[in-house]
This record gives C-alpha cells, sequence and structure tokens, in this order.
C-alpha cells in the first residue's frame, strides 16, 4: 500500500510507523506534517488523526465478535479519529463483529 501511495502523486510522501521499529524510516512521525500516515493497528494507541481509515475490517471476520481482545482493538482504533471514520471492507454484507453499527454506516 505505501508503494502505491507514493507513485499516487501526493503534495506529501505517506509516512508510516511501526513502534516495533527501533531506527529508520518506520520509527518516527512528524503528526505536525500533514499527509497520509499509514500506522498498523498495533502501534495507534496515544496517536490520534483527523482521518482514520480501517480498510480491512473482513480480515476480522472470523474472530468471535463479542471477543474482548477484538472490542478493544477496534475501539482504541476507532477512538484515534477526531472527525472522520471510514471502516472498509470486501463484500456486499458488514462484517459479523461490526453488526450494530448499521445506522452508522454508509455503503458505496
Amino acid at each position: 500500500m505505501t508503494r502505491r501511495l507514493e507513485r499516487a502523486g501526493l503534495a506529501q510522501e505517506p509516512q508510516t510507523y511501526s513502534s516495533e521499529a527501533t531506527s529508520g524510516r518506520y520509527s518516527e512521525l512528524d503528526l505536525t506534517r500533514p499527509g497520509v500516515v499509514i500506522v498498523h493497528r498495533a502501534s495507534v494507541k496515544g496517536l490520534d488523526f483527523d482521518t482514520v481509515v480501517i480498510a480491512d475490517t473482513e480480515s476480522d471476520s472470523g474472530s468471535d465478535p463479542t471477543s474482548a481482545t477484538l472490542r478493544a482493538a477496534y475501539y482504541v482504533m476507532i477512538t484515534r479519529a477526531r472527525q472522520r471514520l471510514v471502516l472498509g471492507w470486501q463484500g456486499s454484507q458488514l462484517p459479523r463483529h461490526l453488526e450494530g453499527l448499521d445506522r452508522w454506516v454508509r455503503s458505496r
């Protein structure tokens, strides 16, 4: 995904961060710089963004939708959004763990 964004001709090069990186390109973020920031779901705690996109929610469909671990992970990811949250998934049906959000979902 990062390579696609880099080739897309964005005004700013996307930033990518992983809490596991100890040095180099993926170890630091400049949150004062505008643009796209890609952060692994395990690394978002304590950060916030104007818009948060969780593009692959269907990847969690096999998990128990009532699992405390899954619910906590989504709570952390969703609450990172200051203004806009976008949940994406492949397929025509809302993933099981997002059921109940129907009134908040706008499909395209």
